[in-house]
């Protein structure tokens, strides 16, 4: 009896192992969580166009039990006089909306003319339902220059792991139930295995879920504050504008001089130190030449017939 026990063990645990794999497509597609806007299915094959799909009901809902799972985020650019301030009051708009700012960024730019101009990214996550009401008062802010809403349908993607949950859960009853009529230690070894694997694969799909539950409840707005350039005075022409332009052209002129001279100047004292000794031993040794000459000039001159 015991032998018969270990063979119908045996063949029973690929035949239910096969039963959860086949469960857990079966509702991936009465979920329509494979299934895409294009009729492919997860592993790129095409959906018979016989297979009824669930459908936009007039609502705004489905007309199956499929609920509708909208993601929203949005972004906004805020011309302010003052990015701190605006920064401040940017966390309360956060607080009082039921949200708060995940993420803030702070940099401060010098042109050449020495004037910063600091700006601010922050990112606020607030409830999906107060968003609109959140944006509009992102106008009390300042000016807002640019603003951008994204949304994403998330319902089938959402129905697809939930299905993949609820099957892996099931299989994971399955063999727990199994590992302990197991009838040695291989059988045991092998549900042990399948059973860790559904395990990992079922707690990565409720990770999946809690992040796509996550995005369906907040919408995150990331929001840059930035202070209006300064404006640029019109030159006027005239003698002050002619000075000052004759000045600047002096200044440039300089630098390039004293940048050659700068650059001439290290090859200028190799010269002098080669060439001041050969300057100065050949005027010597003309100055020799000189002093000999007439000395030579006075001893060669015969004397005078009359002497």
């Amino acid at each position: 009896m015991s032998t018969l026990r270990t063979l119908g063990l045996v063949a029973i645990v690929p035949l239910l192992l096969v039963a959860g794999g086949c469960s857990a497509g079966g509702a991936q597609s009465a979920a329509g969580g494979p299934a895409q806007a294009d009729g492919r299915a997860a592993d790129g094959t095409v959906e018979d166009a016989s297979v009824p799909q669930a459908k936009p009901a007039e609502g705004g809902g489905f007309s199956g039990t499929l609920q509708v799972k909208i993601a929203r985020n949005a972004s906004a650019a805020i011309t302010v006089t003052d990015v701190e301030i605006a920064a401040t009051r940017l966390r309360a708009i956060a607080v009082a909306a039921g949200g708060v700012v995940t993420s803030e960024n702070l940099v401060t730019k010098v042109d050449a003319k020495g004037i910063s101009t600091p700006t601010s990214t922050m990112v606020v996550s607030v409830p999906a339902e107060t968003l609109d009401g959140t944006l509009e008062q992102l106008k009390t802010l300042g000016t807002i220059t640019s603003r951008v809403i994204s949304s994403e349908d998330v319902t089938m993607e959402v129905a697809d792991v939930a299905s993949r949950v609820r099957a892996l859960e099931g299989s994971i009853a399955r063999l727990n139930e199994l590992s302990k009529k197991a009838g040695n230690i291989s059988q045991l070894t092998q549900l042990e295995s399948e059973l860790t694997n559904r395990i990992e694969e079922r707690d990565s799909m409720v990770a999946r879920q809690k992040s796509l539950a996550g995005r369906v409840a907040q919408s995150p707005i990331t929001v840059t504050l930035q202070v209006a350039p300064p404006a640029v005075e019109p030159e006027t022409p005239g003698f002050l504008s002619g000075l000052a332009a004759g000045w600047n052209a002096l200044v440039k002129s300089s630098r390039v001089l004293l940048t050659a001279v700068g650059a001439a100047l290290p090859f200028l004292v190799l010269i002098a130190a080669i060439g001041v000794p050969v300057v100065l031993w050949r005027r010597r040794a003309h100055r020799s030449r000189v002093t000999v000459e007439p000395a030579k000039s006075s001893t060669d001159t015969p004397p005078e017939a009359g002497a």
